[in-house]
């Protein structure tokens, strides 16, 4: 209880010094089947006693169930043991279940399926770390020039940022924040943005300035940083590692991340636009047995707004773009706007 872990009537001193301000203690966690019994006990004795509240929030989760959804016991012989599990795919794939599992609240089934994708999340983390890693971090002094794709990504971590860190602080959520997290890092991130800049971030033919090499680095280290700094309260261990592998520092002793400054929310439509784009064009190459990487005599056309972004368009696909409204009357429809000729 509050009281005993206060040192009520046990140590004065500590006692009176958690007591002293107007709510003792901070948050409860624990699940809903003692909702009428431990809650309702502590929160009236304290109150009686001294009339204030035991803790400013209760965080009160489901209950734990088999893969069946049955509730778990000895009995049944439907326990399940975390070591093994542990063992097999470490401690933050068994974590990233317990955050994926089930929204705050509801009961949550253990599912060895999910485990199984926070360890291949894990290794994801490690390769886009190993990637981002074998370019340098632009320091301040360095000329730096973002282009339209990078503020567009940028677009989309802020609102990210934004929408994880109402989950943790105001909702006491870690449901949200693990999918939204993974859904950005690996269909947005990893599968898009690294594809688009690539050839930006490694320039071997000179298409892009010094400064805009610089800004593709820039952007993937920004990102990345982000990412792990708000992934560390759900996967502590591999967020931990690679921080301190390519920062120098533990991730636990930074802040939470903040919104990056200066840059247009409505470009967050603009980079869905290339995703869907990317998505179209892959589907038609699998269509005709055609290689992602293999080079085409063809041109692709965008919408005309996607002008901003057509050598990085060029650089994933391996073709021609040609940013119009007004397409080849003779040139096929891979998606809404998007034609190939």
């Amino acid at each position: 209880s509050v009281l005993y872990a206060s040192g009520y009537m046990r140590e004065q001193d500590i006692f009176e010094r958690v007591f002293s301000g107007e709510i003792p203690w901070t948050l409860r966690p624990q699940g809903v089947d003692i909702i009428r019994t431990w809650l309702y006990f502590t929160v009236l004795r304290v109150y009686l006693l001294f009339g204030k509240p035991a803790f400013r929030w209760a965080r009160i989760t489901g209950m734990g169930l088999d893969p069946r959804g049955r509730a778990m016991h000895k009995s049944l012989g439907n326990v399940i043991d975390p070591e093994p599990i542990i063992e097999e795919y470490g401690a933050d794939a068994f974590r990233f279940w317990a955050a994926a599992a089930a929204k705050l609240g509801d009961d949550y089934r253990f599912s060895k399926q999910v485990v199984k994708t926070g360890y291949s999340f894990a290794t994801k983390l490690w390769n886009i770390a190993r990637f981002v890693s074998s370019f340098p971090r632009p320091g301040k002094d360095e000329k730096v020039r973002l282009r339209p794709i990078d503020l567009a990504l940028l677009a989309k971590l802020n609102m990210v940022i934004e929408d994880v860190d109402k989950a943790y602080g105001e909702e006491l959520d870690v449901y949200r924040p693990a999918l939204t997290i993974y859904d950005f890092t690996w269909n947005v991130f990893a599968s898009h943005y690294i594809e688009l800049v690539k050839a930006r971030a490694y320039n071997h033919d000179g298409k892009y300035s010094i400064e805009e090499q610089r800004g593709a680095w820039k952007t993937l280290h920004m990102v990345l940083d982000a990412i792990l700094r708000m992934l560390a309260p759900i996967m502590p261990f591999v967020t931990d590692a690679l921080y301190r592998r390519l920062y120098n520092m533990s991730v636990h002793k930074t802040t939470f991340p903040q919104p990056v400054k200066g840059v247009d929310r409505e470009l967050a439509k603009l980079f869905d636009m290339i995703m869907n784009i990317n998505s179209a064009v892959w589907a038609w190459k699998k269509k005709n047995n055609i290689k992602f990487y293999e080079k085409l005599d063809k041109t692709l056309y965008v919408p005309a707004k996607l002008e901003p972004f057509k050598h990085e368009l060029e650089d994933i696909h391996h073709m021609k773009v040609v940013a119009t409204d007004s397409p080849p009357p003779d040139s096929e429809e891979l998606a809404r706007g998007v034609y190939i000729a």
